[in-house]
């Protein structure tokens, strides 16, 4: 996270990565006022041999994940938190990437844990059954629902 300020957003994810089975570390390091402290901090990971999906979550000018993508063959997925105030204008950092910059961004917290634990899902195979679950869990409840409405219409 860019700063503190966004641990709420980043509890939300933690707390939806580990519906998947997905560990996820929360760190603070802002890319525009200590940009080698940011890198460091990714080397880390990137170091440890571990499969890993970085979630940059950062408000009003996003720099955290275009820098991480632009130093990293990692996947990276921006995750902003909006405000009311200035949200509409601030998504635009996470959106519009310089030429060579992958990463994604989403706007929901369950969103971006989901898309991690899809991520890391094609190499580990109990995040896959844990997001298959969810997916049929999600199907179940859809087709009880549209039973219940026809059962109510006849």
């Amino acid at each position: 996270m860019g700063s503190v300020s966004d641990l709420a957003h980043c509890e939300r994810i933690r707390s939806a990565c580990a519906a998947y089975g997905v560990p996820c570390s929360l760190r603070v390091s802002s890319a525009h006022t200590g940009p080698d402290e940011t890198l460091r901090i990714k080397a880390q990971y990137e170091g440890d041999g571990v499969p890993t999906v970085f979630v940059a979550v950062a408000g009003r000018s996003n720099g955290l994940g275009p820098v991480m993508s632009g130093n990293t063959v990692y996947p990276v997925i921006n995750c902003p938190p909006l405000t009311p105030d200035w949200g509409a204008q601030d998504v635009w950092s996470s959106l519009r990437m310089p030429s060579g910059l992958g990463c994604s961004t989403v706007l929901s917290p369950d969103a971006a844990a989901q898309f991690a634990a899809q991520v890391l899902g094609l190499t580990d195979h109990l995040v896959w059954s844990k997001l298959r679950a969810s997916m049929l869990n999600i199907w179940i409840s859809l087709k009880h629902a549209d039973q219940k409405l026809q059962g109510s219409s006849l």
